[in-house]
Formats: C-alpha cells, sequence, structure tokens
C-alpha cells in the first residue's frame, strides 16, 4: 500500500477507479505506527491525482467536530505533497500527524 490513514472515527471506503486510487478497509497489518484505532488502506497508481486524498481527508473532517488522523507514507514526494496540501487546511479541533512509512 502507499498510504494509511488512521483515525479515532471509522473512515468511509471510496473507490475511485478513473483516477487509479482506492481507499479501502485496512486488513490484519500491524502497523507499530499506528495508534489510532480505524485506518484504511489507499493505493495510487496516479500521483497527480493526490488532490483526491486531500479532499477526502478535509471531507471526512466536515463531518465531525473533532477528529485524530494520521497519515503513513511510503513515498517521500507523495509525503511532502499531501503536507503541502493539508497544511493549507489546518483546524484546531482537527489534529493531522504525517508520518513516512
Amino acid at each position: 500500500m502507499d498510504i494509511f490513514i488512521a483515525s479515532n472515527r471509522q473512515l468511509p471506503i471510496r473507490y475511485y477507479v478513473q483516477e487509479a486510487i482506492w481507499i479501502r478497509r485496512g486488513g490484519s497489518i500491524k502497523l507499530p505506527d499506528l495508534t489510532l484505532p480505524f485506518f484504511v488502506e489507499v493505493e495510487i497508481k496516479n500521483q497527480y491525482n493526490l488532490h483526491i486524498i486531500a479532499d477526502y481527508i478535509m471531507d471526512f473532517q466536515r463531518q465531525y467536530k473533532h477528529t485524530e488522523i494520521q497519515l503513513l507514507i511510503k513515498n517521500t514526494a507523495t509525503l511532502a505533497t499531501l503536507q503541502d496540501m493539508l497544511s493549507h487546511h489546518t483546524q484546531t479541533q482537527h489534529a493531522i500527524t504525517i508520518l513516512p512509512l
């Protein structure tokens, strides 16, 4: 998987077939850096569609008053791009931690 997104709330699954992004339930993988109970695995075939991941996170945050989110990202270029995208949309009641995988 390219990205793991964990949260203190249940995360929705999404399939963006035309954009080649699949967000599915996390399997039985144990990652020591994931400390939140719910997570999804993200597979991305086209790095130019990272805005979809940022939109997914922002849409998720709009549903709740408070969220905690952790992102574990395999690719360092993807990590830097998502950090930049999400840094412009930080809100005090929503915590986001972005780490390399």
